[in-house]
């Protein structure tokens, strides 16, 4: 399982952010920063999917 995939099984199963944080810095041992940007990837690729 790689970042993306937790945060969004974690993220569908309506964890909050903070949550999803802390969950990606412990499981990846990240800090919160590479986190952070992780999550941004994230949502920035949700929108992008949303876009025609």
């Amino acid at each position: 399982m790689d970042a993306m995939d937790l945060i969004r099984d974690k993220f569908a199963q309506d964890c909050s952010l903070e949550t999803v944080l802390h969950l990606v810095m412990a499981h990846f041992g990240m800090g919160e920063e590479e986190a952070r940007r992780e999550i941004d990837d994230y949502f920035a690729i949700v929108e992008g999917m949303g876009r025609p």
